[in-house]
């Protein structure tokens, strides 16, 4: 067994979820866990997530994937497993060597073909019966990689699934022996992509994913590279642990209120901060409202003598680690030079917010955050921050 692994005994001696919450204890995320938990179970079977798990994989880390499968199961999560897209003439023996190891675990596994007709209701059959749908991509006539990669994004459309893992032994895209925690899909690749430094493998995946995002995927849908030993952490954690390919948020700029869905924007803001926002937030009039499209995150700023205030920056419990923060703050900096606001000392994205500050100052109960302040002006934007009204009760804002 891994040593970063869970060893939890069979689930039958313990408890399902806490296959899942026990390990992630460990790393300090156990609220995460349970959130994505309850995320997971609350949707069909068949649109949990999808993993694509390659030859090299299996050779080397077939031990890891079993483990991540039987969690997964115990937890009664069956993410549809994927075979063949780059090397489709190992597909059928290693489906094969994964049937038998599962089973042994006493997990229950469907073989599909990838070419069978209603492939989708097959694979949402299996999933909902409490077994493993395991696709295989056998070889096709003149078929390269990418035309099984869209195959497969077919049959994630129509399975409606949110997720796509890649298994990759590095554990993600790395650009100058560093990690890339995220790629904007619609920003991103060309720079990728004119490095030198991705394998054709990972080259592949790259434009797959843009491709599969560009071709009617949700906004919520993505794409994440990852190693076989931190698939549990790329699942149930905010962070993740490998490389998340996602289409850019499409954010939109409202003036005020005018043209904002008002009570999606308090369901929003009680998702992110886990506390109903007071009616009387709503009752003034901000400035400017930035808004990624599905209501997943927002920008909220208030015109000051000062400069704007930044009253709230929001992101869906749901949608947290999906790169939306950045996408919204790259929307506003263009447009707003000058922009101070606050943080309970607690908030979890203090460190963050302090990479995106030119200055800040610890307050007993709040810190202060200034970007594009002249020096003067410092003082008193910090008086201004620290005596706005709590807008959620007893939450970080």
């Amino acid at each position: 067994m891994d040593a970063d692994r869970p060893t939890p005994g069979s689930p039958a001696e313990l408890a399902p979820q806490d296959v899942v919450l026990r390990f992630l204890e460990s790393t300090g995320r156990p609220s995460e866990a349970r959130l994505y938990l309850d995320l997971f179970r609350s949707r069909p079977r068949e649109q949990f997530a999808a993993i694509a798990v390659d030859a090299n994989v299996m050779a080397d880390a077939a031990d890891a994937v079993v483990q991540d499968l039987r969690f997964l199961a115990a937890l009664d999560l069956y993410p549809t497993v994927v075979l063949g897209i780059f090397q489709p003439t190992e597909a059928v023996p290693n489906a094969r060597t994964l049937r038998r190891h599962l089973e042994e675990e006493g997990v229950p596994v469907e073989v599909l073909r990838a070419r069978r007709r209603s492939l989708a209701v097959r694979v949402a059959t299996c999933a909902r019966a409490g077994a493993v749908p395991v696709v295989v991509f056998e070889p096709g006539p003149d078929e390269q990689p990418v035309d099984r990669l869209l195959r497969l994004g077919t049959l994630l459309g129509e399975l409606e699934a949110r997720k796509l893992l890649f298994l990759h032994r590095p554990g993600g895209l790395r650009q100058g022996g560093v990690l890339v925690p995220i790629v904007n899909l619609t920003t991103d690749v060309p720079g990728l992509l004119a490095s030198g430094e991705l394998s054709r493998k990972e080259a592949l995946i790259l434009e797959g994913a843009r491709r599969l995002c560009d071709e009617g995927a949700p906004p919520s849908f993505s794409v994440a590279v990852t190693s076989p030993l931190n698939v549990l952490r790329e699942l149930f954690t905010v962070k993740g642990a490998g490389t998340l390919l996602r289409r850019g948020a499409r954010i939109a700029r409202h003036d005020g209120w005018e043209g904002v869905d008002v009570p999606r924007v308090r369901d929003l803001l009680a998702s992110s901060f886990g506390r109903t926002p007071a009616e009387a937030f709503f009752e003034r009039t901000p400035s400017r409202v930035y808004l990624e499209e599905g209501y997943r995150g927002c920008v909220i700023l208030e015109e000051t003598p000062l400069g704007a205030y930044l009253t709230k920056f929001a992101v869906s419990a749901e949608a947290q680690g999906e790169g939306i923060a950045r996408d919204l703050w790259e929307a506003v900096v263009p447009e707003v030079p000058v922009v101070f606001w606050r943080a309970r000392r607690t908030n979890p994205i203090s460190e963050w917010y302090a990479k995106l500050c030119d200055g800040l100052v610890r307050l007993p109960a709040w810190t202060v955050y200034w970007k594009g302040l002249e020096p003067e002006a410092i003082p008193a934007a910090i008086a201004w921050a620290a005596n706005q009204p709590l807008d959620i009760p007893r939450g970080d804002e």
